[in-house]
């Protein structure tokens, strides 16, 4: 028997395909159908206008709601700003699903934060429930829950913050997952190189200024697309387009020669980049972070350290085969593949609710146990 997982939605936006720039978001829209693959109840709590495919999808705010609390957002704008714990939105979003939640929790079943210390409240509120976030790609934990991270590099990042060098036995890394068919290989050369993400020096921007700054005349444009203000790094070299959603981030990114990924922080997976991947496109990026668990140097994209080593990538990244990199990027990061690394890390955790560590599962098939028996 497998427990009820209870996710706990996105407070600020909506699990639909129009707020698939957020990386939560996306991740929470996909979480119920990758669990259901593996026969487990998910019921969702998030704003009205979900398309999740949760078996009971709980509406906490409304549509009119959310918007007369958080007002009209134009597109250009990121929506991460609206992600503020204690704003009038979040108040009323965290009544509402106390009060649902209330109704439907039962012993032993798994409550579930894409969204990390956002309602670190449901704690207090069930404490004899066990708490799991589920894809950490956020730089603040909540205490005492069962943590899955994005890559071991944030693990290890998170680990170095807390300065504790002690591992933990109920941690886990789960890569984002991905709705493949959402994207479509192309294995023809791409036209342009291609940024996909927020706009903003944390991503790299100035980075991709100098790169511009050193292309020839003849070489493709950097296209951007994504939420923020281009102006400071506008050039000749590169084109702002706005912000990306649903299919139309598929066609951007199956078609560019290569992704841009130059991120000047600690990236806790990346996913716009892994996204291209699932197109064929190889991945530039910085060397650090999760990009290390990502880029297979010289195989799927290249790790670049200074401006010569991105203006060579740039060159190379044509010469690798995109066949090869689509389909190892839909073998590792499917609903499929993931789903399976879930199910492992939910049966664990279900078994603090029993014998905990010392919990035994099958360990040996029954064609072990026939021949062990035949001796």
């Amino acid at each position: 028997m497998k427990p009820t997982l209870h996710l706990v939605g996105i407070f600020h936006t909506i699990h639909n395909k129009d707020y698939s720039h957020c990386a939560f978001t996306g991740k929470a829209l996909r979480f119920a159908r990758m669990l259901k693959m593996y026969d487990y109840r998910v019921i969702e709590y998030a704003n009205e206008g979900s398309e999740s495919e949760a078996d009971e999808r709980v509406s906490v705010l409304s549509k009119d709601e959310l918007t007369a609390l958080t007002g009209r957002q134009d597109d250009k704008a990121f929506h991460g700003n609206l992600a503020t714990i204690g704003s009038a939105h979040h108040k009323a979003f965290e009544e509402k699903l106390i009060t649902e939640m209330s109704k439907r929790v039962k012993p032993k079943d798994i409550i579930c934060h894409p969204f990390g210390h956002a309602h670190s409240i449901l704690k207090s509120v069930f404490p004899n429930n066990v708490h799991v976030e589920t894809g950490i790609g956020y730089p603040t934990l909540m205490p005492g829950t069962i943590r899955i991270f994005e890559s071991y590099a944030w693990r290890h990042w998170h680990a170095g913050k807390e300065n504790n060098n002690q591992g933990k036995h109920y941690e886990f890394v789960i890569p984002n997952y991905f709705e493949i068919n959402d994207w479509k290989p192309s294995y023809e050369p791409g036209k342009y190189y291609a940024f996909l993400g927020r706009i903003d020096g944390c991503k790299g921007l100035d980075t991709i200024y100098e790169i511009a700054k050193h292309l020839p005349e003849d070489s493709p444009k950097i296209i951007l697309h994504g939420q923020g203000n281009p102006k400071k790094w506008l050039h000749p070299k590169i084109e702002y387009r706005g912000p990306l959603k649903g299919d139309l981030r598929s066609d951007f990114m199956r078609n560019a020669i290569c992704s841009l990924m130059p991120t000047n922080f600690i990236e806790p997976f990346g996913g716009s980049g892994v996204e291209g991947l699932l197109c064929g496109t190889p991945l530039i990026t910085t060397d650090y972070g999760a990009f290390s668990e990502t880029v297979q140097h010289g195989t799927n994209g290249f790790r670049c350290h200074t401006l010569s080593d991105w203006l060579k990538a740039l060159k190379d990244a044509e010469k690798l085969n995109r066949k090869h990199i689509a389909d190892a990027a839909r073998a590792k990061y499917s609903l499929e593949t993931c789903g399976a690394l879930y199910d492992k890390a939910f049966e664990t955790i279900y078994g603090l609710y029993g014998a905990g560590w010392y919990t035994m599962g099958e360990i040996y098939g029954e064609s072990s146990h026939q021949c062990a028996d035949s001796r």
